[in-house]
């Protein structure tokens, strides 16, 4: 349950930072090279993205990782 919580959180904080800079899921998922289907899983807590793919996005959304990591709940 905890992790199931946590990845919901993490998309949560991605699809607010992507929304808030008027980013669409398809321009962020070519910047990343990966799928809109893939993001959209990713910001739903369905997926587990790798070390290398939130480095990418936290870099697309101008936001440094421990700062997505810190609003986080856990």
């Amino acid at each position: 349950m905890f992790y199931w919580r946590t990845k919901q959180q993490l998309g949560s904080v991605l699809k607010k930072k992507r929304i808030e800079l008027g980013f669409s899921q398809e321009y962020i998922s070519l910047e990343i090279a990966t799928d809109r289907m893939g993001l959209s899983a990713l910001e739903n807590g369905k997926a587990n993205p790798t070390l290398f793919t939130l480095l990418k996005l936290s870099g697309v959304l101008h936001v440094k990782l421990w700062e997505v990591l810190r609003e986080i709940n856990v």
